[in-house]
């Protein structure tokens, strides 16, 4: 049975919506299978104590790594997007050899069905697997990917932690924005994108509804097993069709009782 290696990256401000990530991704394993998590960033040392009590009752452990912020302080970045999103690039260095493959999430969503079969989908052959955005082919088209690969959005991805190894894909990205830095809107995704167009699975967008999504399926139905809180609309801020189901989560973590 293989252990689940999920990742993400968060930091002082994110914290909550992270606890809100892991309690939604553990209330809904329905699986055997042993899990490890890991996240990514600088987050206080009551931070990380908040994290750690509000998956305890899982009977789940967390593993922090802090990353130099001098080591993207050059790249580009915008109102939307901080330094943190470069620090996913870096999951292949920063998880043990020995682990081939792994679960990278935003910390902006929820999980709502059994991560286990998002794991369980076979990337031998690619790069990853992420869920193809059609809303995105300005980006497409402006990163000169020919249209049968689309654009995806790398907010879920389950990584061949191999293959990303063995290529260097860490710097075939970071050398593919140094190279591009006027086409650069989303960052790291356009990187990952210019790179690995052509070497991805991609998957049912119900395991990446993104609030780009929802916008456009208006009153198609659909069971999203994980709701991306992309863009401005956020549920702690802006409101989300989604909303009610975040605070349902976030009434499980710590938090709670904070607020």
């Amino acid at each position: 049975m293989e252990t689940l290696q999920i990742v993400t990256v968060s930091n002082d401000n994110y914290a909550k919506h992270t606890a809100v990530l892991l309690t939604s991704l553990l209330e809904n394993k329905k699986s055997n299978n042993p899990i490890n998590i890991y996240i990514i960033g600088s987050i206080s040392e009551g931070n990380k104590s908040n994290l750690k009590e509000s998956v305890k009752r899982f009977g789940i452990g967390i593993t922090f790594f802090s990353i130099d912020p001098a080591l993207f302080q050059n790249f580009k970045l915008t109102k939307h997007f901080k330094q943190e999103v470069y620090y996913r690039l870096l999951i292949p260095q920063l998880l043990e050899s020995t682990i081939n493959k792994a679960i990278y999430l935003d910390s902006d969503m929820i999980i709502r069905d059994d991560i286990t079969q998002l794991w369980d989908i076979n990337i031998d052959d690619y790069f990853l697997a992420a869920s193809r955005k059609s809303y995105l082919k300005r980006k497409q088209k402006e990163l000169s990917i020919p249209n049968e690969f689309g654009y995806f959005n790398s907010g879920v991805m389950v990584i061949n932690l191999s293959k990303w190894r063995e290529n260097n894909v860490y710097q075939l990205v970071i050398d593919y924005l140094i190279n591009n830095e006027s086409k650069i809107d989303y960052v790291d995704q356009d990187g990952l994108n210019g790179v690995l167009y052509d070497k991805y699975l991609n998957f049912d967008k119900r395991w990446n509804l993104t609030t780009g999504d929802l916008k456009r399926l208006k009153n198609k139905k659909i069971n999203p097993s994980i709701i991306h809180f992309s863009g401005k609309d956020k549920p702690w801020k802006n409101g989300h069709k989604y909303q009610n189901e975040y605070f349902k989560y976030l009434n499980l973590t710590i938090w709670n009782e904070n607020d």
